[in-house]
């Protein structure tokens, strides 16, 4: 008999929270959702974090996990124990997480309890649009140097200035903000435990100009993090494995910037795809990692018209399956399309995945945290996408 591991109310913490938590904490068990409205328990299926089944009544996998996000009211019970079943969901949670509330706001979900979903109101287009928020696990208070105390409207950090430094979330949400020509775009808000700046920043010898800014949303207290000693662990890590973190910086620097490009209709996939070969099909059971040598990559996301570009990567840029990490790119949500000079080389899985094995929680969690954002980020991309097709 397994034991309890958490228990609770969905009011306390929603569907996309637990995700989440479990997400972060690499958990291996069965949630098992409970609603007055259901006649049959849900349940949601983790292997290391990774949601890879569920079922609701009759149906099973993604359609069961997003049918669950209607179950806005009832009782949770989290049952740490061994999972045998098969690993039929692909996608990543925040890209369910996503995708579900989306589906609830166009009412394509069947509701079976009362639920309210935060919204942002975008007055130039007058569209009512969702964001992700972002949710970290317990903070590490080791790390912490200075509390920072931040009232509603407040800009924490400004696009196209200069930092180097990292903050916590421990009270309160932040929004990320980028400027495009139609004005400012939310991206994603980040709430408890969330981290504010990549592990790039930290690094004295880079010349780090914030991509996008950062927003106080009500009060905020955020924890300013010893930058000297989180530089300190990333000198001691391999050089392989430095590649992997700056290769993440670099994605989520330019998945950041796709928001500016799709915003102004700026994206000409024929030009950028020209010449170029597949490398990594989407859905494709290739769990490969390439440390690319010479040429380029281009990341791309099939959309509702076609082919929607995301990042470019070149020498010293990591792409393929880490499996420590989900970013909703390649290879379950996303190709690679590769440039006739492309040489990479293979990387072995184990070896990377015992170094992050000893990592320091902290920098577990800031992994985890940077693979959420482009996870979010990249689903926000392709909405935004969406909506710039459809006609005003």
């Amino acid at each position: 008999m397994a034991d309890f591991s958490l228990k609770g109310n969905l009011n306390f913490l929603n569907l996309g929270e637990l995700l989440q938590i479990f997400g972060t904490n690499g958990s291996t068990g069965v949630l098992i959702i409970r609603s007055k409205y259901s006649e049959e328990p849900g349940r949601m299926y983790f292997v290391k974090g990774n949601l890879v089944n569920a079922e609701a009544g009759s149906k099973e996998g993604v359609d069961a996990a997003l049918a669950l996000f209607g179950w806005t009211e009832g009782e949770f019970e989290f049952r740490a124990q061994n999972v045998k079943t098969k690993n039929v969901i692909q996608k990543s949670r925040m890209e369910i997480t996503l995708d579900a509330l989306r589906l609830l706001d166009d009412g394509k979900i069947e509701k079976l309890g009362p639920v309210t979903y935060a919204k942002t109101f975008d007055e130039k287009s007058e569209q009512v649009s969702l964001i992700p928020v972002i949710r970290g696990p317990l903070v590490d208070y080791t790390y912490v140097v200075e509390e920072e105390e931040y009232r509603d409207g407040d800009k924490i950090v400004a696009e196209g200035k200069y930092g180097n430094w990292i903050w916590v979330v421990l009270e309160g949400k932040v929004e990320i903000v980028k400027e495009t020509e139609q004005g400012q775009r939310k991206i994603v808000g980040l709430t408890v435990g969330s981290f504010v700046g990549t592990l790039s920043t930290t690094m004295p010898s880079q010349y780090n100009v914030r991509t996008a800014s950062v927003v106080a949303v009500g009060s905020v207290q955020l924890g300013l993090l010893d930058s000297q000693r989180l530089y300190s662990e990333y000198m001691k890590l391999s050089p392989q494995f430095k590649e992997i973190i700056l290769s993440l910086g670099n994605r989520m620097k330019q998945i950041t910037g796709m928001v500016v490009d799709v915003s102004s209709k700026n994206i000409n996939s024929t030009a950028l795809l020209k010449g170029k070969k597949i490398l990594i099909e989407t859905g494709s059971n290739d769990d490969r990692v390439f440390s690319i040598i010479d040429g380029e990559a281009t990341v791309v996301r099939t959309v509702e018209n076609g082919d929607l570009p995301l990042i470019n990567l070149s020498a010293g840029d990591l792409l393929g399956h880490i499996p420590f990490i989900n970013i909703g790119h390649e290879p379950h949500s996303a190709s690679v399309f590769v440039s006739k000079d492309f040489n990479a080389k293979e990387i072995d899985k184990e070896i990377i995945q015992k170094e992050y094995d000893h990592l320091s929680l902290t920098f577990k969690n800031m992994l985890e945290n940077i693979g959420d954002c482009i996870s979010a980020t990249t689903m926000i991309v392709s909405d935004f996408h969406r909506q710039s097709l459809i006609p005003r």
